[in-house]
């Protein structure tokens, strides 16, 4: 009897397991799909700013947005459907980075994925709308869906798309393999526009020939980062887009400003100061010339500069202890995961911040080195980006205490050196040995004030200062603490600590500290290398060291990038300033606007050209960097740079526009970096053709400078300290 029951279940589950099979084998009919149209078949970073629809290689089918009611993004998600190419939804491919991307349709809707795993067409950017795509071979691609770390696959019998194997086991009559069919007019992903018309196959040229353009030989484009990160509101570009990168600065600033102190001093010495912080699409009050704290280097804004022949951009990696301990101390938005204050620890994410940005406007432009923005690490690297028709970016150092070299600070010969080929080594060819603060490299420049507070908090010291000598002028000085000093109960409580400094207010004052052996180190390690020594914000001691190991060593690679070397009395340009131009230096004034531009040019031009160098004296902008930028010119209202205009390279620039915003250089001045191209148009118009032809040859100028610093085989220590 057992045996019996034994193989009458051994036959039933037989024909069990045959029948599952049979089910598990056979897939139901599918409705009758659409032919099959021509697919993309490139490179996934070639499908960037391209529109597109996607459809099944199983069926024909296309993808199309629909409302399945519910309440999570109004109920709208996608399905594929039996319908003509001409009525699939048409989806605009944003990159986010390489071989990522956003897929919005026509009206915003994105391409994405919500908890616990389903299609939706989501609201907003962020990572439940990126998607990775990998070309599978052929014309066929997948959607690797970043958020939930899963391929999308869609179930061809029904139309829906699914993640979880367990919503189909054995993923019958489903695909994970897609068509991407090109269409046209897509909704653009929301973005700042260039307002140029350009062919920038007319900016490539001959490696060999002299490069035609200018240099802005001091910026800060990742100064977002600098201070704990929570003081520069905004961003240069953001994988979400535009909305993300330029929002609405209240997060970190407080509402109408009011957290913003350190920028309201400094701009317009008033922390009581406050402004409408919108951003995109508004930008009611920023960007404009006069602010200090929000961005003004959004990438489509550099991209425009670029257009108007903008061919080498310096950007300064930036820090200053004393401000991002402030900082992080006045203001609750950098309580909350501040950046590190420590000056290296910065320097090294802002190289990283640049590296990522370079990625993601290559990304825009489809695939590695194909963005107007380019790093380089040498002059010819920097020559054959140019001749690629590209724009050379360098990178440089500007602190208060590089290498930790503070007064506070252990720094040595070997840690100074071990993190110069750090620097080196992450890209970085121009250093500021001093910045705004002594430190146990040099004296720096001195300030009263503000910077004198810093000093103070810094090193523990206000300036040590003296008269200035006969040929340098110096800034005059107040006795008492800066700012609180002479706030009457206040000052009898610092008189009596001894931290009321007395100056004698009758006299111009310089620094009696000058370069130390460690600075002695560093310049000459710097020549050893071919880096470029930045000579502004030095103490006058400081610089006449710096030039006498430069001129012992026969070396060119010095630069006063934007007018913070001392000046002579009376106006006249410093005598430690003409020996850098005579050795081969490259200078430039800090920029104004197109009528203020010519004496500062001028007064560096009439020495250059007295030299057998090239007559090329550029700006330094500063923007972003704690600096005003240059409003508009007193006659704009009666002689005004006419809109649109066509640039020396036959690009026509209209008025720039950034959301809602139009911005004017007659009205608005330099508000922006994009209004650096409307500011070299008027310098071409209102300037004399001297000084515009100066402007246009800074570019190669530099690299002029920049390949004479490396050709140099002298290979002596010079030290001033010793004689």
């Amino acid at each position: 009897m057992k045996y019996r029951l034994a193989i009458n279940g051994f036959l039933a589950c037989s024909v069990l397991a045959s029948a599952t099979v049979h089910a598990m084998s056979s897939k139901p009919d599918e409705p009758q799909g659409q032919p099959q149209a021509t697919g993309y078949s490139g490179d996934v970073n070639g499908l960037a700013q391209g529109c597109y629809a996607v459809q099944s290689p199983e069926n024909g089918n296309y993808m199309k947005r629909f409302n399945q009611g519910g309440v999570v993004d109004d109920g709208w998600s996608y399905r594929f459907e039996n319908i003509a190419k001409d009525s699939a939804t048409k989806f605009f491919m944003k990159p986010t980075s390489f071989g990522k991307y956003l897929l919005t349709d026509v009206n915003g809707r994105y391409f994405a994925s919500h908890l616990p795993a389903e299609i939706s067409a989501g609201k907003y950017a962020g990572e439940f709308a990126e998607w990775t795509l990998n070309k599978e071979g052929g014309d066929r691609y997948s959607l690797h869906a970043t958020a939930l770390n899963m391929k999308v696959r869609h179930r061809t019998n029904k139309g829906t798309m699914y993640f979880f194997d367990l919503l189909n086991p054995f993923n019958f009559n489903s695909e994970n393999e897609f068509k991407l069919i090109p269409q046209s007019n897509c909704t653009d992903f929301p973005e700042v526009t260039t307002n140029v018309a350009a062919n920038v196959n007319a900016l490539k040229g001959n490696v060999n020939e002299p490069v035609r353009g200018f240099v802005d030989s001091h910026t800060h484009i990742t100064s977002y980062e600098f201070m704990g990160g929570k003081m520069m509101a905004g961003k240069p570009f953001h994988r979400w887009g535009v909305e993300e990168a330029l929002q609405d600065s209240k997060n970190i600033h407080g509402p109408n400003g009011s957290l913003d102190l350190i920028g309201n001093l400094y701009t317009f010495e008033d922390p009581n100061m406050r402004y409408d912080t919108r951003g995109w699409p508004e930008f009611p009050w920023w960007p404009n010339h006069k602010q200090m704290s929000h961005m003004g280097y959004y990438y489509k804004w550099i991209e425009r500069a670029y257009l108007s022949g903008l061919r080498l951009m310096v950007t300064d990696l930036v820090e200053n202890e004393v401000l991002c301990n402030v900082q992080k101390t006045v203001n609750p938005a950098s309580w909350i995961n501040p950046n590190s204050c420590n000056t290296m620890d910065s320097i090294r994410l802002q190289a990283k911040r640049l590296q990522e940005m370079q990625a993601y406007i290559d990304a825009q432009s489809g695939g590695p080195g194909k963005g107007f923005f380019q790093l380089v690490t040498s002059p010819s690297q920097a020559r054959q980006v140019i001749a690629n028709g590209q724009m050379a970016v360098l990178m440089g150092v500007e602190a208060s205490e590089t290498f930790n070299c503070g007064l506070k600070d252990s720094c040595t010969f070997d840690t100074i050196e071990a993190q110069l080929n750090e620097l080196y080594g992450l890209g970085v060819r121009t250093i500021y040995p001093s910045h705004k603060f002594d430190n146990k490299l040099a004296g720096s420049a001195v300030e009263d004030g503000l910077i004198n507070l810093g000093q103070w908090l810094a090193s523990g010291r206000f300036f040590e200062t003296e008269e200035c000598n006969h040929e340098t002028h110096g800034g005059h000085f107040t006795s008492g603490f800066p700012l609180i000093g002479q706030v009457p109960v206040l000052k009898g409580i610092l008189d009596a600590a001894n931290l009321n400094p007395a100056y004698d207010e009758s006299i111009e004052h310089c620094n009696q500290h000058g370069i130390t052996d460690l600075g002695v180190y560093l310049v000459n390690r710097m020549i050893d290398k071919g880096m470029l020594i930045e000579l502004d914000h030095m103490s006058n001691y400081t610089a006449t060291a710096t030039m006498d190991i430069v001129e012992g060593r026969n070396y060119s690679g010095v630069i006063t990038s934007h007018s913070w070397m001392r000046d002579g009395k009376n106006g006249q340009v410093h005598n430690n300033t003409k020996r850098l131009i005579e050795a081969g230096g490259y200078s430039s004034p800090y920029n104004s606007n197109a009528n203020g531009i010519v004496n500062g040019i001028s007064r560096f031009l009439d020495i250059t050209e007295q030299t057998p160098y090239l007559d090329g004296v550029g700006f330094g902008t500063d923007m972003s960097g704690l600096g005003g930028q240059a409003g508009p010119r007193d006659d704009s209202g009666t002689n005004p740079l006419e809109y649109p205009y066509t640039s020396e390279f036959g690009f026509v620039f209209d008025k720039q526009v950034s959301g809602n915003r139009v911005f004017d250089l007659n009205t608005d001045g330099i508000a922006h970096y994009g209004l650096v191209a409307d500011h070299v148009q008027d310098i071409r118009e209102q300037a004399p053709q001297r000084i515009y032809e100066s402007v246009m040859n800074s570019a190669e100028a530099y690299l002029q400078m920049w390949e004479r610093a490396e050709a140099n085989t002298n290979t002596s220590y010079v030290d001033p300290l010793s004689n």
